[in-house]
């Protein structure tokens, strides 16, 4: 599929005086991940507020199948097919793991077709029906990071927008993640990921966008950006970032 899922449209986006996003324009195409790349203050975890309804762009805009987001709020625009997989997972600590990922049905009224799905998330994470009980405080890292996405496919979504997925793993675990990504998107769900990491996210993207100081500087095909020395040099700290 080729059709443009997600669409930021010359977005231009402050906090308060101080402007983050300068024009910035990226597509999602239907079935593909999709990484967007930078450093620290680049604006990237911006970009994930922005999509979902977080903070209001001053200008562009936001299309998500057709359809402007801009003005919806953050309920309505999960009802809409977008999930989330937050920075540091954002978890309930003290809830257990299977109240954490009901969390992710929220939006939905349907309640045997939820209770399916919580079977279909224990089928894709089998660590989770084990420790669906255990508090999710108690988890590991990459353990909580499975719970997370667990929770973001609980509310059927066509397109799930991930911060950091692999931050404060250990190699194992960031492994893992990284495979289930791929599984989650081989079964036609669409993923845009914000990653500093951008050997790992190149890895398993289909295209990459490099953003810095709020301005898309590099885009292309995922393979290409590996190769690119402007991004190893310039941008993502040289060839060991590389």
């Amino acid at each position: 599929m080729t059709d443009v899922l997600l669409r930021l449209d010359r977005v231009n986006s402050f906090y308060g005086p101080v402007q983050v996003h300068f024009d910035l324009s990226l597509e999602v195409p239907c079935g593909q991940i999709v990484c967007l790349l930078g450093g620290n203050a680049s604006g990237k975890s911006t970009t994930m507020k922005v999509i979902l309804g977080l903070l209001k762009p001053r200008s562009g805009q936001v299309v998500f199948d057709g359809q402007p987001l801009t003005g919806l709020n953050t309920p309505q625009i999960v009802r809409r097919g977008i999930g989330s997989v937050p920075e540091s997972r954002r978890l309930f600590g003290t809830m257990t793991v299977r109240e954490n990922v009901l969390m992710g049905a929220y939006t939905r009224s349907d309640a045997k077709s939820v209770a399916e799905d919580y079977e279909g998330v224990l089928d894709l994470f089998p660590k989770l029906r084990e420790r669906h009980a255990q508090q999710a405080g108690t988890l590991s890292g990459g353990e909580q990071q499975m719970v997370a996405m667990a929770r973001a496919l609980m509310g059927r979504p066509r397109l799930i927008v991930m911060d950091e997925p692999t931050m404060g793993l250990s190699p194992l675990h960031v492994d893992r993640v990284l495979e289930m990504i791929q599984t989650i998107n081989r079964q036609g769900v669409s993923i845009f990921m914000v990653e500093q990491n951008a050997s790992l996210a190149l890895q398993i993207a289909h295209r990459g966008y490099v953003l810095q100081t709020g301005r898309i500087v590099l885009s292309g095909p995922a393979a290409d950006l590996a190769r690119d020395p402007q991004i190893r040099d310039a941008y993502l700290g040289g060839a060991q970032a590389a």
